[in-house]
């Protein structure tokens, strides 16, 4: 036996040796657990960096109209098909980066991907900030989508696997929040500056954008490995290590990497082989059910409008909105945003995951219905601020039917391909991404197709098929271990039944070990 080998023996034995703490039959209620546990609090928040990366990201467009644009009857006007392709690629580039980041978490571990969304982001920036022509403009696009697939995947499955049972579902849908906080830094910063034509109003916004990476790079060495990667890779003692320095109490170390090494090992068990998956895994048996959730979570976003909410300042100047106008509701819409992803993390805690995904799906449907009439009226002024008014309302929507969905997403899938499931959703969402914005200027460009308020029927009517689908699709996860969930995806349990089924196993993870069941 090495020497590391012996360190690493003696650490587990002193970790699994300890005391165990009384035994309490309740587990923590979610508040409790809140300030239990700091420090994961912190890591969560480190890991949604790339969440807040997308979000600035999404809304530089905005301030590239006056490099890049051309004056059309008093109006800046970006070509639709610079506008497709600076969007089209950068959400490939996304879609790209969310498989190779699943490749990467899983193999060299989930700080090694944050590393390298981290350097690729950087370079990706300074392309940007540096780009005097549409085409290098796009390169800068590229560089940074392969970042943030990176980044979004890796960092959904880090709070995944690091969250206790009460927290995992508002950590999950952090997500949203964070988006939706990132959208607000792009607008405050960029808003003001869209009537300004020197070269610092958009070098300004692109310079910021290091911000990012910077926060990667600055705490790295600080956030601790996930404990799930290290015992899958064999490394029982360096996860213990691991729950230390997350901050769990060193009383419910020894039952936690119990379970978690027993939920690798029953996994393993049940695919009957090695300990390497594969993302054909995630298509066999009863992953596919999986799998599917976790892809009409992913195409929430689009099925919402976030394309057509996020080119809203575009879309409102080609609707001849004044700049003054379109800031004010471009904010107000972003807080609407905010407020509804914070309000979502304590409802869900009320009524679940499934429920609010449902009613974010039902309220979408309706804004839309009401800015397609509103479209139906195109030389109405009143018409023109009902559209602009249900554009920014819509942002409500982005708490209670994406929150809620990133946390089904980030528990639904087996532990051993969690990485690779999470990085099939994000593959997937992207590539409904980049549909639509390759859609989306020839619908509302006013050289286009100037469909306008109308666009709010598309929407209203993919919204309807969408509640329908996630009716009869979509489980209730709350409060279940990923043991459970694993049980009752073999057994094949009905959607409908997933909140009041019993599981046969006794659930242990607020038993202290030692302690009968």
């Amino acid at each position: 036996m090495t020497a590391d080998q012996k360190t690493e023996t003696n650490h587990l034995e002193n970790v699994t040796s300890t005391e165990p703490a009384p035994h309490d039959d309740s587990p923590p209620t979610t508040w409790e657990a809140l300030r239990q546990n700091p420090l994961i609090i912190l890591f969560c928040l480190y890991a949604n960096v790339g969440a807040l990366m997308y979000g600035f990201d999404n809304l530089v467009l905005s301030l590239s109209l006056q490099k890049f644009g051309s004056l059309v009857h008093g109006t800046y006007t970006i070509p639709a098909y610079w506008q497709s392709l600076w969007n089209a690629l950068s959400q490939v580039a996304t879609m790209i980066g969310s498989t190779v980041g699943g490749f990467i978490s899983d193999r060299l571990g989930r700080r090694v991907a944050f590393l390298v969304a981290a350097c690729l982001s950087s370079a990706g920036f300074a392309v940007v900030y540096t780009a005097n022509t549409p085409g290098v403009f796009l390169a800068g696009k590229i560089i940074n989508g392969l970042a943030l697939g990176i980044a979004l995947t890796t960092g959904q499955t880090y709070v995944s696997e690091i969250t206790p049972l009460p927290l995992r579902g508002i950590a999950l849908s952090a997500y949203t929040f964070c988006m939706n906080l990132g959208y607000m830094i792009a607008a405050s910063v960029a808003l003001p500056r869209l009537t300004m034509t020197t070269d610092a109003a958009y070098k300004v916004l692109f310079a910021c954008g290091w911000v990012w990476p910077g926060l990667l790079f600055l705490f790295l060495l600080l956030v601790p490995e996930s404990p799930y990667f290290l015992v899958a890779n064999d490394k029982p003692a360096h996860a213990a290590r691991a729950l230390t320095r997350l901050g769990t109490n060193p009383a419910r170390i020894p039952a936690l990497l119990d379970e978690i090494i027993r939920t690798n090992e029953e996994e393993k068990r049940r695919a009957a082989q090695s300990k390497e998956a594969s993302f054909l895994d995630c298509f066999r048996g009863p992953n596919w059910r999986r799998t599917r959730i976790i892809l009409y979570c992913n195409a929430l976003p689009q099925v919402i409008g976030s394309s057509f909410m996020t080119n809203g300042p575009y879309f409102l100047v080609q609707a001849g909105m004044s700049a003054a106008k379109i800031g004010m509701m471009t904010e107000i819409g972003i807080a609407f945003g905010i407020a509804s992803s914070l309000l979502t993390g304590y409802v869900m805690t009320v009524y679940g995951r499934r429920t609010l995904v449902l009613f974010g799906m039902g309220l979408s449907t309706g804004l839309f219905t009401v800015m397609g009439i509103a479209g139906c009226f195109p030389h109405s002024s009143a018409a023109l601020w009902v559209v602009g008014i249900f554009l920014q309302l819509s942002w409500w929507v982005y708490g209670p039917a994406i929150g809620p969905a990133m946390a089904i997403a980030g528990e639904v899938s087996a532990v051993r391909l969690r990485a690779k499931s999470l990085a099939l959703g994000f593959t997937f969402n992207y590539f409904f991404s980049t549909v639509w914005n390759v859609i989306m200027p020839y619908l509302y460009n006013s050289d286009e197709a100037d469909l306008g308020g109308l666009i709010g029927w598309i929407f209203a009517g993919m919204g309807a098929v969408m509640f329908v689908v996630l009716f009869f699709e979509l489980p209730e996860t709350q409060g279940r271990s990923f043991e459970e969930l694993d049980e009752m995806f073999t057994e094949k349990v009905a959607t409908r039944r997933f909140a009041e089924f019993q599981c046969s196993r006794v659930m242990m993870e607020y038993v202290p070990k030692g302690v009968d069941e």
